[in-house]
């Protein structure tokens, strides 16, 4: 994708396949992969390529975050999210400790640190018009 194209689209679209993995992984609800992998052996193949799959799309969200946040820019992330998670149960009277309110506000947290991780770089280049790039030794 172009950086000249980069606009609020590309943020949300990535803002939400960020969710979308975060929350298949895992969530409260009780349906994701780690809920249906402990239901039993049925289905074991389609469990462990499923499993793969998602493997494999966490392990390149987690290394382009890394890559281009690094580990301050996660923490700083990491902080915006708390805050901005504090502010919102403060203004809504919910409290931290009811129900799964600390889970699936940490699992917000994390996908929020994975789309900034997958936005950053697009941003960066078109607010600042500095390119990031990785080098690769063979």
């Amino acid at each position: 994708m172009s950086a000249e194209r980069f606009d609020w689209r590309g943020v949300v679209s990535r803002a939400l396949f960020a969710l979308f993995i975060v929350f298949a992984i895992y969530n409260p609800s009780g349906t994701s992969y780690v809920h249906w992998v402990l239901e039993g052996f049925d289905w074991f193949w389609v469990k462990l390529a499923t499993g793969a799959a998602l493997a494999a799309i966490l392990g390149v969200m987690w290394r382009t975050t890394r890559g281009v946040l690094g580990r301050q820019g996660m923490l700083l992330v990491v902080a915006f999210c708390l805050g901005l998670g504090m502010t919102v149960l403060h203004l809504s009277g919910q409290r931290l400790l009811d129900g799964d309110t600390l889970l699936m506000g940490l699992l917000v947290c994390v996908s929020g640190v994975f789309t900034a991780g997958l936005c950053y770089s697009h941003l960066h280049h078109r607010l600042g018009g500095i390119a990031h790039t990785e080098d690769i030794n063979k």
